[in-house]
Parts: structure tokens; C-alpha cells; sequence
């Protein structure tokens, strides 16, 4: 990643200023925006991870696509995708913006009920932005329930759907089968699917259950309508297990006249069952891995075209689930590999700290500076996680320094010097004879280029600016930043001043600028949390003012004359003090 932390907050917020200025601007006043403004910012936010964006941007393009004469599925494809990433990247925005184009579409597609209640459900969102998005969404739902629609509606592009199909039960067809081909975890999978099918067929309740073989049970965590969070019973019992061990597809007109239907559940619920419609949940293999189970039709029986509709939603259904389990499964053994990985790791570190226990805890604590550092520089988790291992790493190579020389009291000699400067070649070294997985060669290069300097006078490689990988950059100011607020064999830990100052007049000679900015931005009570490890100090008490500045602040308070300091910027430099200087 060659954007650094200023920069990539700034594109951050100029995108997102953009689209929200947008949505006021031209969305809700029907004009459309510049296809090349949203093919350059989609660009610039998948480069920069955020997703939250990326999703506004893609509902953004499948309204102008429409509007340009896309076929009406494409638009539907490219509105779920952006849904996915709307929920995925818990952006309540995105979900807003979301409904509230999909219900344009819809609008022009002379679908005026469904536009209203996608406007509705849009409403029912709540955001935290300064703008009021609910006063736009209202006006516009206001103008659709105003207008004379079959005069004021100009003539909608061609759809790939025939007229004759579209209702709503294909439609949430097509919706149901886009958005379960790429939903991976099994609770969101089940509402998901158990939403669709409630709606399509017009139900009071649905609750889709997958066969445990294990425990020989029906299972379910998502029965819409029921509080229960979890429901469990032998998979031979009741009207589902029936049809989980028959395969058959039951229609009860009348539930109370059925002999699989336990009246018991209606006695202690209170609830009146009064139709149902049970079907099996095959995979591909024609293997049953579920069972759907519908009930109460709103209006009349349940009917054939249900039925029909069920086995369509249940083909996709049942694959689905089956790789949401298989998914699962992969998901746990890497989390495994990843625990044996961990472990690896901490077993390298744990053998630094043993040889020498001055500096024991040093490699941690950098850890966790850099780890405050990633969040600052909005990097993504994988980035965060591999940058945390290198720091982790990023002293092993002592391991082949003489005792003699790690452990002097004193000043080194010039040859002494030389030989401890060799530790990061063996780093390289080391790590490189490492394979666990592709990414850790990522960690080879970064934990080796902690002592590069930004101006390039650094070793073991002489890497200048943004030659050095970020991750060494940010490597860089954590582990000086430790070892200078640390005690050390030759000296006491550095006054916080003294110790900024250093970070300060090293930007863009030792240090890039920006990840220096970008760790001055951190919180007090962040960096005393990480100076206090393994301390058993409560910050509780102070937790609130020491969360209120960063180190910026502090650095500023500490420059001023102390007769010119305020109360309040009195009171912050001791408490900060107070936990600094803490001796054990």
C-alpha cells in the first residue's frame, strides 16, 4: 500500500463528501451523475478498502445504468452486490442509499407499491450523518403518492424480464438466488432466505431448517415471527421431521386436521395455526439438508404456484447452505492454522525476551503500537495482522547476537555496534526459511526494514522513502518510540517531551511524516494502556480525560510556558504523568 495515513483520510472523506452531496444534489432531484466521476471514485475507494463506499457508488451506477437503458436484471445483480457490501461493512449509509435507488428503479418500472415500501423500509434506517436524509426520502415518497403516475412517467427502458413474470414472487425469486450466492454465514444465509420466502408467499411465518447428522436433529436459529432464538428437536418428530425423512412436500389446508401437526407448540405460544406448507431442502447430490416450513397464508390456502415457487428458491437454497457449511468448515481450520500459527509466533518472541530480560515486553508493546498505528492509517485487518506479526519478529534476529554485546551496560564501541546491526540481517535470514503461508514472506521484508530510515541512511539495505513498506515504516516509529520511553540497562526511560521531540524532528529524516501524524493522533489513555502492560494499573478513574487528547495535544500543552498552561491542560499533564512515571 503506497498511500499513507493523511492521504488516504483525505480521499476518504473527499469520496464520501461527494457521494452524500450527490444524493441531495442529483439523485433525489432525478438528474443523473457523471458515469466517468463514479467509474474514477469507485476506483479510488476499492483501492483504498472502503467498502462502505464502494457500495453507495455501485447503487449509484445501477440507477444511471438503468437510466441509460441497461436491462432490468443487470441493474437488480448490481444493487444486491451492492447490498451485500452495504451489510457486510455494517454501513447503515450504504443501506439507506441502497433502498432508497432500488425504489427509483422500481419507480420507473411502474412498480409503484414496491417503490413505496422499499422508500418505507428505508426510513426505517437511521444514520448518523450531519445531513437528513429522511426529510429527501420523504419528499420524494410524497411526490410518488401525488403524481398522476401513467402521465408523468416517461416510458422505462427495456426490461430482460417479460412483463407476464414479473410479479413479485419471481422477483424475490431472482432476489432470493443473487443474494444467497454470496452470503457465506449460515445465520445471515437463513434470515436471508427465510425473508424471501415469507414474502414471496405471502406468509406470516416462516422457519428454515437444516438437518444436524451428528445429533440427528432439526435445527434452526431464524424462525421469523418467534422470539426463540434457537429451535432444536429429533429429526424424526413433528410435520418437519416427516418430511425430512420422507422427502415428501406437505400442504395442510388445515393444520388442526393434520396428524403430524403438534398443537402443543400453538397451547404454549398462543398462537393459532391455522395452514401450512412443508418441503424438503435438497443439494445437488438430491440429498435432503433441510426442510422449509411455511405457515399461516395471509390470504387463503397455500397453492400450487407456492409450491412450484418453493422448489425453485429451495434448488438455490440447498446449494447455498451446503457451501455456507463447507465454507464453515474451511473457516475453522484456518482459524485453527491460525491459532498453531499464533503460537508459533509468540514461542519466537517468547525465546527475544529470554535473551535479555530488560527488554522483556518490548517486542509486544511495539506490536501494539503498530497495531494503533494500522487503525489510524485505516489500514485493512489482513494488512493490521501481518504488520502485528513482523513487529512481533522483528528482534529475533538478536538471536545471533553475542550475550556479551546484547546485554553490555554502557555504550557500545564502534565494532560492537557493527556486530548488533547484523541482528536485522538475521532476521531477514530467519524468517526467510519460514513458510507458513503466502503472505508471511510480507512479514520477512517488513520485520527486516524497521531500522531503514526515510531519508535512506538506514540499514541493512539502504531502502529510502516509500522503498520501505509501510509496514517498516510504521515498525520504524513504534520500536523507537519503545525503546525511548523505556527503562534500559544504561539509563531510565526518556521524558515524554524529549521523546516527542525525537518523533517530531525525525519526520521525513528517520520517520515518514504521515506515520508519524498519524501515531501522534493516537489517544493518551491508548498509549498509556501500552506503556502500562502487564502493569496492574486501573486507568479507569482518568479514562475520560485521557481519552479526550492525544499526543499531539500533550505535545502542544508540553511546549507552552508553564505559567500560560490552563487547569484543565495542567491537569492533563499530570495525570499523564502520574501513570508514565509509574514504578513498579
Amino acid at each position: 500500500m503506497n498511500k499513507t495515513a493523511q492521504t488516504i483520510d483525505t480521499d476518504y472523506q473527499k469520496i464520501k463528501e461527494y457521494l452524500v452531496d450527490s444524493f441531495f444534489n442529483r439523485i433525489c432531484l432525478d438528474k443523473p451523475l457523471k458515469q466517468q466521476d463514479l467509474n474514477k471514485f469507485h476506483k479510488c475507494a476499492i483501492a483504498l478498502k472502503a467498502f462502505d463506499l464502494v457500495s453507495i457508488i455501485m447503487s449509484y451506477l445501477a440507477l444511471n445504468n438503468y437510466k441509460q437503458g441497461a436491462r432490468y436484471y443487470l441493474t437488480q445483480s448490481l444493487l444486491n452486490d451492492a447490498k451485500y457490501l452495504a451489510i457486510s461493512s455494517n454501513s447503515l449509509l450504504a443501506q439507506k442509499i441502497n433502498l432508497f435507488c432500488a425504489s427509483l428503479i422500481e419507480y420507473y418500472e411502474k412498480n409503484i407499491e414496491t417503490s413505496l415500501n422499499l422508500l418505507k423500509a428505508s426510513l426505517y434506517i437511521k444514520t448518523n450523518e450531519k445531513r437528513n436524509f429522511d426529510e429527501a426520502i420523504l419528499g420524494y415518497r410524497e411526490k410518488i403518492k401525488n403524481e398522476n403516475i401513467e402521465k408523468t412517467i416517461s416510458p422505462a427502458p427495456p426490461s430482460f424480464i417479460p412483463n407476464e413474470i414479473k410479479d413479485d414472487a419471481l422477483l424475490a425469486l431472482l432476489e432470493v438466488g443473487r443474494t444467497i450466492a454470496v452470503e457465506t454465514n449460515i445465520d445471515n444465509l437463513l434470515t436471508i432466505i427465510a425473508q424471501q420466502i415469507q414474502q414471496a408467499l405471502q406468509a406470516d411465518r416462516c422457519t428454515v431448517f437444516l438437518l444436524d447428522d451428528e445429533h440427528k436433529e432439526l435445527w434452526s436459529k431464524v424462525a421469523l415471527g418467534l422470539k426463540k432464538k434457537e429451535i432444536r428437536f429429533a429429526w424424526d418428530k413433528g410435520l418437519a421431521g416427516h418430511v425430512a425423512m420422507t422427502g415428501e412436500t406437505v400442504n395442510i389446508k388445515n393444520a388442526y386436521e393434520s396428524e403430524y401437526f403438534n398443537k402443543e407448540i400453538d397451547l404454549q405460544t398462543g398462537y393459532k395455526t391455522k395452514n401450512i406448507l412443508c418441503m424438503p431442502i435438497r443439494n445437488l447430490s438430491h440429498q435432503i439438508v433441510g426442510v422449509f416450513q411455511v405457515l399461516n397464508k395471509i390470504e387463503g390456502d397455500f397453492t400450487q404456484k407456492d409450491e412450484d415457487l418453493l422448489i425453485a428458491i429451495g434448488s438455490s437454497a440447498g446449494i447455498a447452505l451446503e457451501n455456507a457449511n463447507l465454507f464453515n468448515k474451511q473457516q475453522k481450520l484456518i482459524e485453527e492454522q491460525k491459532k498453531l500459527f499464533s503460537s508459533f509466533i509468540d514461542t519466537l518472541a517468547a525465546s527475544i525476551d529470554a535473551r535479555d530480560k530488560i527488554t522483556s515486553g518490548h517486542s509486544k508493546r511495539v506490536t501494539m503500537y503498530a497495531g494503533l498505528i494500522c487503525e489510524k492509517c485505516r489500514l485493512s485487518d489482513e494488512e493490521k495482522e501481518i504488520i502485528q506479526n513482523a513487529s512481533l519478529l522483528h528482534d529475533i534476529g538478536k538471536i545471533g547476537i553475542k550475550d556479551s554485546i546484547l546485554q553490555k551496560e554502557g555504550k557500545l564501541t564502534a565494532d560492537e555496534y557493527e556486530h548488533i546491526k547484523e541482528h536485522v540481517k538475521h532476521t531477514y535470514n530467519i524468517l526467510g526459511k519460514v513458510y507458513i503461508s503466502k503472505n508471511f514472506k510480507d512479514v520477512k521484508q517488513i520485520a527486516s526494514s524497521h531500522h531503514e530510515r526515510y531519508d535512506g541512511t538506514g540499514y541493512f539495505k539502504g531502502l529510502k522513502g516509500e522503498e520501505i513498506p509501510i509496514g517498516g515504516r510504521i515498525l520504524a516509529v513504534s520500536d523507537v518510540f519503545d525503546a525511548i520511553t523505556s527503562k534500559r540497562h544504561y539509563r531510565n526511560k526518556m521524558n515524554i517531551k524529549d521523546a516527542l521531540d525525537i518523533m517530531i524532528e525525525g519526520k521525513n529524516k528517520h520517520f515518514d511524516e504521515n506515520i508519524v501524524n498519524a501515531f501522534m493522533n493516537i489517544s493518551l489513555y491508548d498509549i498509556l494502556n501500552v506503556i502500562l502492560d502487564k502493569k496492574s494499573i486501573i486507568l479507569d478513574s482518568d479514562k475520560n480525560i485521557l481519552r479526550e487528547f492525544n499526543l499531539d495535544d500533550l505535545y502542544a500543552i508540553l511546549i507552552k510556558e508553564q505559567d500560560k498552561l490552563t487547569q484543565k491542560e495542567q491537569k492533563i499533564t499530570n495525570t499523564f504523568d502520574k501513570y508514565y512515571h509509574y514504578n513498579l
